[in-house]
């Protein structure tokens, strides 16, 4: 009977690099809950400066170019740790605050602040899960379908931060999103485009995770205040 030699296996240096990095990546990520306290979820909601009282659809549409070339759903941008190394960050390791965050990815994350958001607010909102854009004929039929007078859909072509975590300083917050809103029985009554590169100065006194639930919020509540749209909402489109 023959016996197998074992086989011993040397670890290159680069393996040893990138096991230290994940690691030292890890602990950073668990620091941010350990050390700061999240901001409760009612100031993670936009707060709007209107209210509308008909039923509104909110749909949030991933069409970002990094998840259509391999990215997660749930990616959300990168952290720079030892050497300026980048690691990707996702939902569940940052966004995660609310139970039922580790479930989401990050369009289901944006409409339930939204909904919640919204509702918070006095309006009459509700998620609605779509693939795509809808075009003014399919945009009707769920609204039928749904007994809704609006559909508010959000279409993320990019929504992206780049963090450096060996100091504090200021992050990049990277957003292009295309809003459509459509009525009932008027069609799309609303276009337009939100893109923008954000410079968020860093608080000393927060965690890299306030600052970008904070960078965020902010970001929502630039689209959903903006006088375009609350034209559109009260005029119908006429």
């Amino acid at each position: 009977m023959s016996m197998r030699s074992p086989i011993r296996r040397h670890s290159h240096p680069w393996e040893i690099a990138t096991l230290v990095f994940q690691v030292i990546i890890v602990m950073a990520i668990t620091s941010l809950a350990g050390c700061v306290t999240p901001v409760a979820v009612k100031d993670q909601l936009p707060k709007l400066d209107y209210t509308n009282n008909e039923t509104v659809l909110i749909s949030v549409i991933d069409e970002r170019g990094r998840v259509k070339r391999g990215k997660p759903e749930d990616f959300i941008g990168v952290a720079h740790g030892v050497f300026g190394i980048p690691a990707d960050w996702h939902v569940g390791q940052v966004l995660a605050t609310e139970e039922g965050d580790e479930d989401r990815d990050l369009s289901d994350w944006l409409e339930y602040r939204i909904v919640n958001g919204l509702n918070k607010e006095g309006w009459q909102s509700r998620a609605l899960d779509l693939n795509s854009l809808p075009d003014i004929d399919e945009a009707e039929s769920r609204l039928i379908e749904e007994d809704a007078s609006w559909l508010i859909a959000l279409v993320l072509n990019e929504w992206y931060f780049s963090i450096n975590l060996n100091w504090v300083t200021a992050f990049n917050f990277d957003t292009d999103a295309n809003l459509h809103v459509f009525h009932i029985g008027g069609g799309k009554v609303l276009s337009k485009s939100f893109i923008e590169r954000d410079v968020i100065e860093e608080k000393g006194s927060e965690s890299p995770q306030n600052n970008i639930l904070g960078a965020y919020r902010a970001q929502l509540q630039q689209i959903f205040n903006d006088e375009a749209l609350q034209n559109a909402l009260e005029n119908k489109g006429d």
